[in-house]
């Protein structure tokens, strides 16, 4: 049997929860090396995983002999050198959610994926993955709401962990342009209903008492235009108390579609209905983030694996667009050329 030899660069959540536990069942998988910032950590995941050493420097992941492919499961500020490291020496990547912090590092990943001409993916967000395959269909095959006309996506919560924005998400040179959920929803959206082509945005950092300066901003609100010609709002908050949640509203000229993110439930309304009513997903259409066996079965087979990076590049223009539209306090079409360094900082 021809094993493919992994080297994992972070420990943190979704390693331990996602990407070791898939690996682990995937029986062409050797768990070689896993690096953390935090060596105790790595040698505790080691120890859980089966993961055969742990190494000093995540560059040694990448420079190992005894590595094929490389998973990528840190904060973004790391995507971009770790990916092209890996690439130039030879290693697969499957790469963590968000792409990178910015339209231009994100531009240069894919940029040297094509040239390596190996296997690259990325990783999507859980929400939004049971009912893909069901909200396609009812969209793009039954027409179950018509002609698209307008879309309402929020992702509102409420923060009452005081320390909670001491994690690396609220600093602007780690995240970069990433906030919340804003760009996993981004994502899920593109794949039901299409690109963006204009944006205008607002936002605040509450937690700072305003927008000056705010670095990355825990409320954001954007007006879009899609390139079906429908009309799109985003609005996303960490102060929302008693708020909807995270969901996607699409409505048409004939009926309507609601989406609950997290809960991963559908409800529809079309033709001469009054009242929602929910819509199953059947097991053969549900979808699973199985993206990990993916990336194995797509180095060993060939087989496709998605989201790709190219995938990824569309979610960070729209991102980009965002910051830029915050930063000039215009409206900015889509795909922008890249400017932004993070929230409130052109690049250099």
């Amino acid at each position: 049997m021809r094993k493919v030899r992994v080297g994992l660069i972070g420990a943190g959540w979704v390693a331990v929860n996602r990407h070791l536990p898939a690996l682990q069942k995937i029986p062409e998988v050797d768990l070689n090396l896993i690096w953390s910032r935090d060596p105790e950590k790595a040698r505790d995941v080691a120890g859980r995983f089966g993961v055969r050493a742990t190494v000093s420097r995540w560059q040694d992941v990448i420079h190992s002999s005894e590595v094929d492919a490389v998973i990528i499961a840190t904060p973004p500020v790391l995507h971009l050198p770790a990916t092209v490291s890996a690439l130039e020496a030879g290693k697969h990547v499957l790469c963590q959610a968000r792409m990178a912090r910015n339209l231009d590092e994100a531009q240069k990943m894919l940029a040297a994926a094509r040239s390596s001409g190996l296997v690259t993916a990325l990783y999507p967000p859980l929400p939004g993955l049971k009912g893909d395959r069901v909200m396609i269909r009812l969209l793009h095959e039954e027409e179950y709401v018509g002609t698209v006309r307008e879309v309402r996506i929020t992702g509102m919560s409420v923060d009452t962990d005081p320390n909670s924005y001491r994690s690396y998400r609220w600093d602007p040179q780690v995240s970069g342009i990433n906030t919340m959920t804003l760009g996993m929803w981004n994502e899920v959206a593109n794949r039901w209903l299409g690109p963006t082509v204009r944006v205008a945005a607002l936002a605040q950092s509450h937690r700072h008492g305003g927008s000056a300066g705010m670095g990355v901003p825990d409320s954001v609100a954007v007006a879009a235009r899609l390139e079906c010609g429908a009309t799109a709002t985003y609005h996303f908050s960490n102060w929302a108390a008693g708020s909807p949640g995270s969901r996607i509203e699409i409505y048409g000229d004939r009926g309507a579609l609601v989406y609950r993110l997290f809960a991963e439930e559908i409800r529809g309304l079309t033709g001469t209905g009054t009242e929602f009513k929910p819509i199953p997903v059947p097991s053969e259409e549900r979808r699973v983030q199985d993206t990990d066996s993916q990336f194995i079965r797509a180095i060993l087979d060939g087989t496709p694996v998605a989201p790709s990076f190219q995938e990824g590049l569309l979610y960070m223009q729209f991102l980009e667009a965002v910051a830029l539209s915050l930063k000039t306090g215009r409206s900015v079409s889509l795909p922008p050329e890249p400017r932004m360094e993070t929230w409130d900082r052109f690049l250099t």
